[in-house]
């Protein structure tokens, strides 16, 4: 079993039973106590849950835990490039998208430049697609792909989410209306979409409100999860881009509040 799979499987128990134990996870997974820690760990960082002595239980109600880009790249990167491939299939040929500071849309954006060179080898014209976007690495990305054009905004930089927040990125996202908006996010509960800092939930809420459809791209270590900060209520988004089928209670406020589920 891959690391991802098996790391997967011990969010659900945890998410499932509350708790989990170091010894009963090695013995279940046929796995070393030093491999149960490790993948432990690498959880803890994504936040999908909280390390104690013996073992791991779910994470707290509001974290404030804010795991580094280069963590959240690295877990679940099987998961989130199902995802962004899947997003493609929301993108128009020609149309105006905004993507934020998060993993999952920097995953997005490196598989639209994917796409364009498939494109390119298969003499298909490219699309053309207006970014606004935050982040440093989906400029990365983008810079050199025909078709796409970036409107890069101005703001304060946080090194933790490579992107741009505050007043000012606030302000210029107001005066852009946006066919999609894609937004990752640290938390998905029946409350709604949330994240921990402060300014990147006010500059997430700002793309949500800029977009005239908005999809949310989450991998399924996201659900039941509560950040300090709430970005948006579940019925303001349009579609829910993630890698497995949330389970009730969730599922059933998502598919009260109209949201389309689309898994990889």
């Amino acid at each position: 079993m891959f690391a991802e799979e098996r790391q997967r499987r011990i969010a659900d128990l945890v998410s499932d039973t509350g708790r989990v134990n170091v010894t009963d996870l090695a013995h279940d997974f046929q796995i070393t106590t030093e491999t149960v820690r490790r993948d432990l760990a690498a959880l803890e960082r994504a936040g999908a849950l909280q390390r104690v002595h013996g073992g791991a239980v779910a994470p707290r109600s509001h974290s404030l835990e804010e795991p580094a880009f280069d963590d959240r790249e690295v877990h679940n990167l099987g998961q989130k490039t199902a995802i962004a491939h899947a997003a493609l299939g929301l993108l128009r040929e020609t149309m105006s998208i905004s993507l934020d500071g998060g993993t999952t849309c920097a995953a997005l954006s490196l598989a639209i430049a994917q796409e364009s060179q498939e494109r390119r080898s298969s003499e298909v014209p490219p699309r053309e697609l207006r970014v606004v976007t935050n982040s440093l690495s989906v400029i990365d990305n983008l810079a050199n792909v025909p078709g796409v054009e970036i409107f890069v905004l101005p703001g304060r930089f946080r090194p933790i989410t490579r992107a741009v927040v505050g007043p000012q990125t606030i302000a210029s996202i107001g005066e852009h209306h946006v066919d999609l908006a894609l937004v990752g996010t640290n938390g998905l509960s029946p409350d709604g979409f949330s994240t921990p800092d402060h300014d990147e939930a006010a500059t997430k809420s700002a793309f949500v409100q800029a977009g005239r459809e908005v999809a949310v791209l989450a991998d399924s270590a996201k659900f039941g999860a509560v950040s300090l900060v709430r970005f948006a209520p579940v019925d303001r988004v349009d579609y829910l881009i993630t890698d497995a089928q949330p389970r009730p209670p969730l599922s059933d406020h998502l598919q009260n509040a109209k949201v389309e589920v689309i898994t990889s």
